[in-house]
């Protein structure tokens, strides 16, 4: 089975190693490198680090026009995309013998677009899952060859559940390749009327509005752990929240006010309370809420009472 494989972030590579490992990879395509952090250093994505030290050859487009003239003369039994960044266009789609494969971590139709992760977790699902379908011009509307569903713990934030879909993924993929090619798998087409859409996430949807209810602020610090942190202001520095507890009781007091309760860090909210267990101000390292009062106990038991 020849594979082109397409894919940019740390999500996509247990996948291509594992279609590696049982098939042949003709190139993998990825975005060019980018520019991180305050020293605007130029950085290969995760993908390509990968496939580097897998010996495969890489193909980084600047543009459309770049991507179609690097695979005209590529013969691949399937294009394999996995969070790749760019929307094939119909000439591109068609170009592998058996189509275009892409997989999508949710269970479509159900969030399609570009933070299924997120939104599940945004929204306190209990489960979700990886499809995986054949692809279309339209984003995520593909008829669906395959959904394989897992639960979410309470605990699971972005960064685990993330782990999980990505070891779903890579267990998945290389047979069902194998299903399709031999015929046995067939696709159904999605329900459109079932769809739903997430948007890509921005830094500034991090930021905590405390009128909301406690359990939709506990969902939030799950959604944007690690990127882009759920934050609120504390003394005047942004602080982040990365860990945090719910705690369900009626309103007492101002909302988005820390307060200390039998020596455990609070923050009210409509509904309840958030119980910080990791957090990070503007400037330090992350700290727990122990470590937290520490260095801050003083001020909070300082402020006048709501």
């Amino acid at each position: 089975m020849k594979i082109v494989f397409f894919g940019t972030p740390e999500f996509a590579v247990p996948t291509l190693e594992s279609l590696a490992k049982e098939m042949e990879i003709l190139c993998v395509v990825t975005q060019p490198d980018k520019k991180v952090g305050r020293k605007q250093i130029l950085t290969p994505p995760p993908v390509k680090i990968s496939a580097q030290n897998l010996g495969l050859k890489v193909i980084q487009p600047k543009n459309k026009k770049g991507l179609r003239e690097s695979l005209k003369d590529i013969k691949a039994d399937f294009f394999v995309v996995l969070a790749f960044g760019i929307i094939l266009e119909k000439d591109i789609l068609e170009m592998p013998k058996y189509g275009c494969i892409n997989i999508h971590a949710s269970l479509l139709p159900k969030y399609r677009g570009a933070s299924p992760i997120q939104e599940s977790l945004l929204n306190g699902d209990t489960s979700t899952g990886i499809s995986i379908m054949k692809m279309e011009e339209k984003l995520d509307q593909g008829p669906v060859y395959l959904l394989q569903r897992i639960e979410i713990e309470d605990l699971d934030d972005l960064e685990t559940l993330s782990k999980k879909l990505q070891t779903l993924s890579a267990k998945i993929t290389p047979p069902v390749l194998v299903d399709i090619a031999e015929e046995t798998l067939s696709p159904l087409t999605q329900i459109e009327s079932k769809a739903t859409y997430c948007k890509k996430i921005e830094k500034k949807d991090g930021e905590i509005n405390w009128d909301l209810d406690a359990e939709k602020i506990h969902n939030m610090i799950r959604a944007y752990n690690p990127w882009p942190s759920a934050h609120t202001k504390f003394k005047g520095k942004e602080i982040k929240i990365l860990e945090a507890k719910l705690e369900k009781k009626e309103e007492n007091m101002k909302r988005g006010k820390f307060f200390i309760e039998s020596g455990v860090l609070k923050i009210s909210a409509k509904n309840g309370n958030i119980l910080p267990k990791k957090l990070q101000i503007e400037g330090k390292n992350s700290m727990s809420d122990k470590e937290f009062l520490n260095g801050y106990k003083a001020q909070i038991e300082s402020q006048k009472s709501a």
